[in-house]
């Protein structure tokens, strides 16, 4: 089986380097046009099913992919992204400078330092695994649309990173890794580009 981890369109607070969390920012007119670039290959993925977090930036894909395939999609607060608390809105640049020294033991090991006022990355690791051991136990093909911090802690949870060594993990607006199950196990999966082209000679 595989499980497609998506992160959603870039928003405005993304060009600005700004914490995001759970405010729902829409996507841009940037992030739009990745997105219509991106359907003819996300269309074709191997999927059953597609869960989404509730905010805006993430559901407008499931939605659009719905549109255009019939491929259900469901809505699930286990992947949304981070609770930023006291961060969220801030610029990145503008707290390393502030507040350099909580900032540093933050990146160095933000599953044992949770946000001010918000969510560790174990917090959120919690409720996005639990999502991930419900799939893999139903044995569905499935794509997740979901956050950086979010998918980030997947990602860790199934290469059984070390905690402190999250932060060599990095997914782009509309980044998409693959997760495949098999009697073997659990694999972290890179794509080959060609064979991601190949999905579009065949007909929508």
């Amino acid at each position: 089986m595989k499980i497609f981890l998506l992160r959603h369109p870039e928003t405005d607070w993304n060009g600005e380097w700004r914490f995001q969390g759970r405010t729902d920012i829409p996507v841009s007119k940037k992030g739009k046009e990745a997105l219509e670039k991106a359907l003819p290959v996300l269309c074709k993925l191997p999927i059953d099913i597609i869960y989404t977090s509730p905010l805006q930036r993430a559901r407008i894909v499931a939605e659009m992919i719905n549109e255009r395939t019939g491929i259900p999609f469901e809505v699930d607060e286990r992947i949304i992204e981070a609770n930023c608390g006291e961060w969220e809105g801030r610029k990145v640049p503008e707290l390393m400078k502030e507040e350099p020294d909580f900032m540093a033991k933050w990146w160095a090991n933000p599953y044992a330092v949770p946000i001010p006022g918000g969510e560790s990355y174990q917090d959120v690791e919690k409720r996005t695994s639990a999502l991930l051991q419900e799939i893999i136990a139903k044995n569905t093909n499935a794509l997740l649309v979901s956050h950086g911090i979010a998918i980030t802690t997947m990602l860790r949870y199934i290469l059984e990173l070390p905690y402190e060594k999250t932060s060599i993990l990095r997914i782009e607006n509309l980044g998409l890794a693959k997760i495949e199950v098999d009697d073997f196990g659990k694999g972290f999966v890179i794509s080959n580009p060609a064979g991601i082209l190949d999905l579009l000679s065949f007909p929508l």
